[in-house]
């Protein structure tokens, strides 16, 4: 009985002190007022709560209220100079780089050429982050949280990334390895498909029901990210989603392919030489599927175009929705993008006449990057995590005072190290 009793008040400490400390990393400086008509708490246990948060060096003072009646109260928020995150997006010729805080602000931003850039995946991504943290005023040693969105699948069973011929040095043995010796021990490095850092990045839009929602992603390449009620499903090996190898009819492709597949159906190439058939010039797949989306009122040919793309993108689809049933379709990628809500409700029509199965499809709602995004989103949510787990420390050594006053230290640093499964 007296353990149970003991741990009442500690449980109780731990959740008010997660709860006083997710108000001021949601909202920023916040008042006790604040605090406790936000959480519900009485407003002696809020004082209770940031004497023990600030005792334990995790909040500071952070000004005054004005314009209220009665007298100015003092506001607190978390102190977080000392954890950053990063967040990396890698194509095969560049790497961007953001530093960003626990609020999810982005304090330095870089992006260099594969030519301007050390060889090898390590010496790039410290390189970078390096940099962005002298923008963003910041040491490298207070990035705790590295999030990397790339095109392939890591497999953290083999530590390896699949799937990505074209970025060769990522695809080495033990890559999360080597990218963890060229920081701290304590750093966190996660890998992921860019495609599932871009849906993390839809779930605040399209993808934000709950229920099954798939991202198709259209570009050069091709791939595919299911979210199951708020779950990324990747399979055994990181590989679910390469739907790019998808087998098409031969009669569906415009190559001389023996063994065509989605890639050579909707792929960027396929997409450019289609445009072409149909008078449509341009450097890259959406710069054509814009030029056909800007006049396809005025000019068959270009919503000949656009029929004959989304016949295609409905070829493969039919496949995945017979798979997955998702609610949600959203078309992402630079050509899901540019062919917006154009290119989605003439996908939508093909795909209800090849497929029984109904399914909402809509285009890309994130602007900018949605996989660097994605990837901020992710390690914004670890450095949060960061944060309560010490606030949940602070509250357990405030049990420990009342049974070893002498024993425990007056401050509790943040902690310095984290979960280190793949996200």
């Amino acid at each position: 009985m007296a353990r149970t009793s003991a741990a009442r008040p500690a449980l109780l400490r731990t959740l008010n002190d997660r709860t006083v400390l997710a108000v001021m990393l949601d909202r920023g400086p916040s008042s006790r007022a604040d605090i406790a008509e936000t959480t519900g708490l009485s407003k002696p246990t809020v004082t209770e709560v940031l004497a023990r948060l600030e005792e334990a060096g995790l909040i500071d003072d952070a000004g005054e209220t004005f314009g209220r009646r009665g007298p100015n109260g003092r506001l607190y928020d978390v102190i977080l100079g000392h954890l950053r995150g990063a967040a990396l997006t890698v194509t095969p010729s560049r790497i961007t780089c953001d530093v960003i805080d626990a609020h999810g602000a982005v304090l330095g931003s870089v992006s260099r050429t594969k030519a301007q850039l050390p060889r090898g995946a390590a010496a790039a991504t410290r390189a970078l982050i390096t940099e962005a943290a002298g923008i963003a005023d910041t040491k490298v040693k207070t990035v705790r949280e590295i999030v990397v969105a790339l095109p392939g699948s890591y497999d953290p069973a083999q530590d390896r990334v699949r799937y990505a011929d074209r970025i060769p040095d990522w695809t080495v043995p033990n890559i999360v390895a080597s990218l963890s010796a060229a920081f701290d021990d304590d750093v966190v490095v996660t890998l992921d498909n860019d495609v599932n850092l871009a849906l993390v990045a839809e779930r605040h839009g399209a993808a934000d029901d709950g229920g099954v929602t798939s991202l198709l992603w259209l570009s050069t390449g091709i791939g595919l990210a299911t979210d199951m009620g708020g779950t990324l499903y990747r399979g055994v090996a990181g590989g679910a989603g390469e739907v790019g190898y998808i087998p098409v009819p031969a009669t569906a492709s415009d190559l001389r392919s023996a063994r065509p597949d989605f890639q050579d159906l909707v792929g960027g190439a396929a997409v450019l030489r289609l445009a072409r058939e149909h008078g449509i010039n341009g450097r890259t797949p959406e710069v054509v599927v814009a030029s056909a989306v800007g006049r396809h009122h005025s000019d068959p040919r270009a919503g000949a175009f656009l029929d004959e793309l989304a016949s295609r993108i409905a070829l493969g689809l039919s496949v995945i929705v017979a798979v997955l049933d998702p609610g949600v379709v959203i078309l992402g990628g630079a050509v899901g993008r540019s062919g917006g809500l154009a290119l989605a409700s003439r996908t939508s029509r093909a795909l209800r006449a090849t497929s029984r199965l109904a399914t909402t499809i809509v285009p890309s709602e994130v602007p900018g990057d949605p996989a660097l995004v994605g990837a901020r989103t992710i390690a914004t949510e670890r450095l949060r995590d960061l944060v309560l787990a010490a606030g949940d420390r602070s509250a357990r050594t405030s049990i420990d005072r009342l049974t070893n006053p002498a024993g425990t230290a007056k401050r509790i640093p943040m902690p310095r190290t984290a979960n280190k499964e793949v996200y």
